[in-house]
């Protein structure tokens, strides 16, 4: 059954619910703070709640809110997850570790972005090393973060963008677009120039959480691409990968889908949360993915996060059109649709105890997965 009490309408009252959740379900609970403040001057915290014991030699991960406005379905997993007592499948060598709102300000705020305008999944790279170069963003970055959102201005940017669109087909548009960008602090898919509050917290987490794990599952809950309430499962990994082949025997062929292959619903990232764990926890096995749940066409979700872009980079939050722009953005990422939360927890739940399953077994069988209503 759906937990609809474990969602909720702000991040405040999902950190709550997650807390208390935890407190219930027995779990240990650290608490990280962020030196901003959230809406009415409250703290903003990423919360780890951790399960089972410590120095586990097999630990999931389970990531909320790493683009910040996505962070509602994320904490609603979460909390649900401890409501419904998941606890209770893990054996005597696993862990479970909760990270609720890596990014808080995004989540606090109804922003994708941090409180830098970094998108974290472009930030943990070398940032010692000259940062990747993509000129073709560079030659259109004033189309996707424009200083102007007047009529005229969005009719010569509609036509540059079909312009584009017959030039280099949607999939590169949508790569060149996406894939992140490094010159443009003021702009869309940001990767940062230094390693974000978040990327140094999610390093302190490892350490404290992950010491002598060794083998390590980590879903990254988002949402915001594919079919309408769908989950896929997305690995950086080419398919001859190991950590590819794990997953499709955990989860199966049609949910997992490699970004190397160009078959999955996001474009090829570096320097995303799930690849820094390979990173972090050298000589473990690591299996790093992002469950991904649809929400609307993509044309409609880049239209809005062009719109509050520009909201958050040039008018502010007190501009007549801003609670229609901000409405309209959480609605791409969380819709208000009962029937879609339901099926994302339904997903979700069945995803997490697959992966349960799949640490302690090296060819687990594959649960029949559930698709979503219309499939």
């Amino acid at each position: 059954m759906t937990t609809p009490h474990c969602f909720s309408v702000n991040y405040q009252q999902a950190r709550q619910k997650f807390i208390t959740a935890a407190r219930i379900a027995g779990a240990e609970i650290d608490s990280f703070e962020n030196s901003c403040s959230g809406v009415g001057g409250a703290g903003l915290f990423t919360d780890v709640a951790s399960i089972g014991q410590a120095g586990a030699e097999n630990v999931l991960v389970l990531i909320s809110g790493t683009h910040g406005v996505e962070g509602f379905a994320g904490s609603g997993i979460q909390s649900g997850l401890l409501t419904t007592g998941i606890a209770e499948a893990l054996s005597a060598n696993a862990r479970l570790v909760m990270i609720h709102a890596l990014n808080p300000y995004g989540f606090a705020f109804l922003r994708r972005a941090n409180e830098d305008n970094v998108d974290l999944n472009r930030n943990f790279i070398d940032h010692d090393k000259p940062y990747p170069v993509n000129r073709e963003y560079d030659k259109i970055s004033g189309l996707i973060a424009p200083r102007s959102m007047s009529a005229p201005a969005n009719i010569w940017a509609t036509l540059r963008f079909l312009w584009y669109r017959l030039v280099f087909g949607n999939e590169k548009l949508q790569r060149i677009v996406t894939q992140g960008q490094y010159a443009h602090p003021d702009g869309l898919f940001f990767g940062g120039h230094f390693a974000t509050w978040s990327n140094q917290t999610l390093d302190q987490i490892a350490t404290r959480q992950l010491a002598g794990a060794g083998r390590v599952v980590v879903i990254d809950l988002h949402t915001g691409l594919g079919p309408y309430g769908k989950g896929e499962i997305i690995l950086s990994e080419p398919e001859q990968n190991p950590a590819y082949q794990r997953a499709v025997a955990w989860w199966g062929e049609a949910r997992v889908k490699s970004t190397e292959s160009g078959e999955s619903v996001s474009s090829h990232l570096s320097g995303t949360v799930k690849l820094s764990f390979t990173r972090m926890l050298v000589g473990a096995e690591v299996t790093a993915v992002g469950l991904e749940f649809g929400t609307s066409p993509p044309l409609e979700v880049f239209k809005a996060l062009r719109e509050e872009n520009w909201l958050h980079q040039q008018a502010g939050d007190n501009h007549p059109l801003a609670a229609r722009i901000k409405q309209q953005f959480l609605k791409m990422f969380y819709p208000d649709d009962d029937l879609w939360k339901q099926n994302v927890w339904e997903q979700s739940e069945l995803v997490v105890r697959q992966a349960l399953a799949g640490l302690e077994d090296e060819s687990p069988k594959v649960i029949d997965a559930i698709s979503p209503p219309g499939s």
